[in-house]
């Protein structure tokens, strides 16, 4: 579960006051403290939402990371990871390179709707089991969510660029101002809550229907990477 190391920088600023001080926040676990994990944790602190985030480093060993990149992040054990969010928001986010998925206990994330924000990128040596799916040409999400078997995999969050998520994400703009996001899974429940999270964010989230509809937000598909407004998911929507 190794992150790929940012070079060194002066530290994001802290959450705002408002959302400090609550306290009775709901919480996000991450998985992954690399660019992508850390500038989601960064979205969602600044949106008054808490987080947990694991990485192959002890969470000691982790803390001047976190105070850098993503300042106002707790970090936990993988095996923790949903120890918090299972009582509160539920949702827990995959995002560490798909060659370290082995290195993920299915059994961390238990009972959690498991947000897939993970890509298959060539250069990788992918675990035997996804590569099975990639030869296959099956959506990488549905090989995860039979891995993740006790969790309720959603696809999302995958196709806009880490580097895009500070600045586009707008909690304050109104939807039709805001970026949109695509969001697939086969739990509608599940899919309405990882929507209700991106909107508090600061995104205008978008259902595309089933898990299987996430393949159009991989690398190469017409959904990555690109600057989206709502009506152009909605062309593509199940």
């Amino acid at each position: 579960m190794s992150e790929r190391s940012a070079p060194a920088a002066e530290p994001y600023p802290e959450p705002t006051a408002a959302a400090a001080s609550e306290t009775t926040r709901p919480v996000v676990g991450i998985l992954g403290a690399g660019r992508a994990g850390t500038a989601f944790a960064r979205a969602l602190l600044r949106a008054g939402v808490a987080v947990d985030i694991a990485s192959t480093r002890p969470p000691r060993a982790l803390q001047h990371h976190l105070k850098i990149y993503a300042p106002g992040a707790v970090p936990v054990v993988g095996a923790d990871i949903a120890a918090r969010a299972r009582d509160s928001s539920g949702i827990v986010i995959l995002a560490v390179p798909q060659e370290e998925l082995d290195e993920v206990d299915p059994d961390w994330v238990v009972g959690t709707v498991l947000i897939d924000a993970t890509n298959t990128w060539q250069d990788e040596l992918l675990p035997g089991w996804l590569q099975a799916a990639v030869d296959e040409q099956l959506p990488t999400s549905m090989a995860l969510a039979g891995r993740f078997g006790s969790a309720r995999v959603i696809k999302a969050l995958n196709h806009i660029a880490h580097a895009d998520i500070d600045d586009a994400a707008r909690p304050a703009a109104e939807l039709s101002q805001r970026r949109a996001l695509a969001v697939a899974g086969d739990d509608d429940a599940a899919r309405g809550l990882v929507m209700g999270l991106l909107d508090r964010i600061g995104f205008d989230p978008v259902s595309l229907g089933a898990l299987a509809a996430g393949r159009i937000m991989e690398p190469d598909g017409p959904l990555f990477n690109r600057p989206l407004r709502r009506e152009d998911i909605l062309r593509f929507a199940r």
